[in-house]
């Protein structure tokens, strides 16, 4: 029987990508993740996810679309983000290099758009750009932190990391790409870092 070229060519790719991620797990456990202030980054905690480079918190572009892609902004625009694992474990130790869902921690208030705050990336064929944006399920949208720069203890780059069936593919680098007057967080654009810190409520 002749395997179509297109076929094996996914095939091929997709055990590739198994046995990639097979040999990362069995590294054993990951550095944990820290905050600015050099703490460990738990799950399931309220924290900023902010660039480096200028200081912009994440945020979401209501006034963009339904669902709202997220994008960054001044340091007024910190919102709340949780983390949490895809996997159960009894470490409640965000650690680098490891699948997890991101969540803002927000009401979005809008009747127009009732969507999850759970991160997804999704194609947007207006800009023809994948962006990051809620409205996504814990099954299928997975991300990563992972260590930006040897020498700067507190950099990380967020990873999205594709997931088809039982199949998770490589991860891809989250960017920044400015368009419509917008820093949105994309698949495509300028390289970014990117630094932690827990929000603490003031109740």
């Amino acid at each position: 029987m002749r395997i179509p070229k297109l076929t094996f060519s996914f095939l091929l790719f997709a055990l590739t990508a198994i046995s990639f991620q097979g040999a990362i797990d069995a590294q054993g456990p990951k550095d944990a993740v820290v905050d600015s202030d050099d703490n460990e980054v738990l799950l399931g905690l309220d924290y900023y996810i902010a660039i480096t480079s200028p200081f912009d918190g994440m945020s979401l572009a209501m006034e963009a679309s339904c669902p709202p892609p997220v994008v960054h902004r001044n340091n007024l625009s910190l919102l709340p983000i949780k983390f949490s694992s895809v996997v159960d474990s009894n470490d409640n130790v965000v650690r680098e290099d490891t699948s997890l869902n991101l969540e803002f921690n927000v009401e979005l208030n809008s009747s127009d758009c009732n969507v999850p705050a759970v991160w997804k990336v999704e194609f947007n064929a207006s800009m023809k750009q994948w962006l990051v944006m809620i409205g996504g399920d814990r099954s299928h949208n997975r991300f990563q932190i992972a260590k930006a720069c040897p020498y700067r203890k507190y950099f990380y780059q967020l990873r999205y990391c594709p997931v088809l069936g039982s199949i998770q593919f490589p991860c891809v680098t989250v960017r920044s790409l400015f368009k419509n007057g917008l820093n949105y967080m994309a698949l495509n654009g300028d390289p970014i870092a990117v630094v932690l810190g827990q929000l603490v409520s003031s109740t």
